[in-house]
């Protein structure tokens, strides 16, 4: 591990990399990495890892996986079968990390479509739809004063970040993506319960507010979204016209959805996948 960062040679990159803030490791080598080898560390009057963290294992259908049962998964086919995004998202959604996980293709076709298709990328086409149709073709300008319920979820976009990063901080990934499905199921809350269509025959300009609230609540989420489907996530970030130099965390509080910025007529970033039994 350290000659790799240039020790004994390179004092200037091994002091820039070591000791290393986090060290993951497999289950079955923890005592190799949390006993001998800062062990050896010290003995040789070097810092250890702040932090060891040990992953699970991956199961399949409740068995273990292995070459003589001839269940091994390859995730290149994964991949190729249901698209990298949707592989990543199950990967880090189904289990406590540090915990063994059980993989099966239905659970993970039912949560991609479950949280993905259905949730995400509906609010997406909904939202954006509306925004093409409604709004000329670009981001709405006549926004007024927000009303109790825009400003509730906005509260809780804005403290989003925060929420992730204190899942990260412990290596809780599984919770980082309950915090943006939660998020995701929220705003679908919102646009059921403001009816946009409904204020478009009524009150426009409330409309324009409320389809302007879900495209801030779908940047933040779209830019918080990247390290989990990085790929989807920027196409949805596409389609609300987000400069490609605005999509750091840094952004989530200095920028917003520039109004009047045109968009593009919306389209599917999540295909429906479907399951298929095994021979």
């Amino acid at each position: 591990y350290i000659s790799a960062i240039g020790y004994p040679d390179n004092g200037e990159k091994f002091n820039k990399f070591w000791p290393a803030n986090l060290h993951v490791v497999g289950k079955d080598i923890l005592r190799f990495h949390a006993v001998y080898w800062p062990a050896f560390l010290l003995a040789a009057d070097l810092p250890v890892p702040r932090r060891i963290y040990a992953h699970g294992w991956w199961t399949k259908d409740g068995e273990k996986i292995s070459k003589s049962l001839g269940n091994v998964i390859d995730p290149l086919q994964l991949v190729e079968k249901y698209g990298l995004d949707q592989t990543r998202f199950f990967l880090m959604s189904e289990v406590n990390f540090g915990s063994d996980g059980d993989f099966s293709h239905e659970k993970l076709v039912r949560k991609a479509n479950t949280h993905l298709a259905n949730e995400l990328g509906n609010l997406c086409q909904r939202t954006l739809t509306m925004v093409f149709k409604n709004c000329n073709q670009a981001v709405p300008t006549q926004i007024q004063q927000f009303s109790s319920q825009d400003e509730a979820l906005l509260a809780k976009t804005r403290a989003l970040r925060s929420t992730c990063g204190e899942a990260i901080s412990h290596q809780a990934i599984h919770k980082y993506v309950a915090a943006m499905v939660s998020m995701i199921w929220d705003a679908n809350k919102y646009i059921d319960d403001m009816e946009p269509w409904a204020l478009r025959k009524t009150d426009e300009d409330r409309m324009a507010t409320v389809l302007y609230v879900l495209m801030e609540v779908l940047r933040v989420s779209a830019i918080l979204y990247q390290p989990l489907i990085p790929t989807s996530a920027n196409e949805i970030l596409d389609q609300l016209g987000i400069p490609k130099d605005e999509r750091t965390f840094d952004h989530l509080e200095t920028c917003s959805v520039a109004k009047g910025t045109p968009i593009s007529k919306p389209k599917g970033v999540f295909p429906r996948l479907e399951f298929e039994e095994e021979a």
